[in-house]
């Protein structure tokens, strides 16, 4: 078993089908958007643990992410998936909303919980709040830097869960942005969220899939890995839900070799990592709020990732 975790996010069977998962240890199934994402895990209950069962035959550790923003009539379908993941073999739920944390730790309380972006950790008080609830693994906000999420851990000793790839997570509406374009573009729901759809101004964007935003440049923390590590984190995560196979499979074997190579000493990068996250990064890359700037901003000594660059030596104590 490796030293570190890789885990990425899968919508449904289709994508699952497709996908080479040879870089990851652990997948987590089920779109926390909407709930008319095609095939969603989240709606379709054999679906998911035919899921479940492909993960754990390919000898993964297998996850079920919640929605983001439940209403109450969404709750018999998410305990209804609740009792899929204790009996079909899944390792954890993740959770975002403590009405779900809550309903988890009650009805399943073998099941060890992981808490999500949305559930807006961002101190080691709200982390100690959701341990009362059975939570063991905690994504902090996406707006916390690195000095920040190591005073957390410091003060709490949680097990982290970091972005190191791929598109931000930044809002969520239980209202899609979209459903007003049907007619005048001619997609219909659900394909209309799964189209490459930025908002753009000059050099700033930020992607739409329905009733989430997300960055528009990818979030790469390719060469600060061996800090991340040095901190003490072992769980990663490239966010891929709205991505392709390729995308999964080419980005995922860069961040598993380099993830091996930053454990050494000298970290000896390799410039076709650059390649491939380059060319799947439609927009650009940046750090998101990891270095207490700008989510659009990249720092490090890669000029060539973005266009926006900032020299940042990152705070090691």
């Amino acid at each position: 078993m490796s030293a570190f975790e890789l885990n990425t996010s899968i919508a449904n069977l289709r994508d699952l089908l497709a996908s080479d998962l040879r870089a990851y240890d652990a997948v987590y199934l089920g779109d926390i958007y909407c709930r008319l994402y095609e095939a969603n895990f989240l709606e379709h209950p054999e679906d998911l643990r035919e899921g479940l069962r492909i993960l754990r035959d390919q000898g993964k550790r297998a996850y079920v992410t919640t929605y983001a923003a439940p209403r109450n009539d969404f709750l018999p379908k998410v305990r209804k998936m609740l009792e899929v993941a204790a009996t079909a073999g899944a390792q954890a739920v993740e959770v975002h909303n403590l009405g779900i944390l809550k309903i988890a730790h009650d009805e399943v309380p073998g099941l060890p919980v992981h808490v999500g972006g949305f559930a807006n950790v961002y101190t080691d008080a709200g982390v100690e709040v959701l341990r009362g609830f059975g939570a063991v693994r905690f994504t902090p906000n996406y707006e916390l830097s690195l000095d920040e999420i190591r005073d957390i851990v410091t003060t709490s000793g949680a097990a982290m869960e970091l972005l190191v790839h791929g598109k931000m997570p930044l809002g969520i509406s239980d209202y899609c942005f979209l459903l007003e374009y049907e007619e005048k573009w001619g997609i219909k729901c659900p394909d209309l969220c799964q189209k490459d759809l930025f908002l753009k101004q000059g050099d700033w964007a930020m992607k739409s899939v329905g009733k989430g935003i997300l960055s528009g440049k990818d979030v790469c923390m390719l060469e600060h890995l061996p800090l991340l590590l040095a901190d003490g984190h072992r769980h990663f995560r490239i966010e891929t839900v709205s991505e392709t196979p390729e995308y999964r499979r080419e980005v995922g074997a860069v961040y598993r070799e380099a993830l091996r190579r930053a454990a050494e000493a000298p970290f000896q990068q390799d410039e076709g990592w650059w390649d491939v996250v380059r060319a799947h990064a439609r927009i650009g890359l940046c750090n998101g709020f990891y270095f207490g700037k700008s989510g659009m901003d990249y720092a490090g000594i890669r000029p060539d990732a973005v266009g926006s660059f900032l020299t940042i030596t990152p705070s090691t104590g």
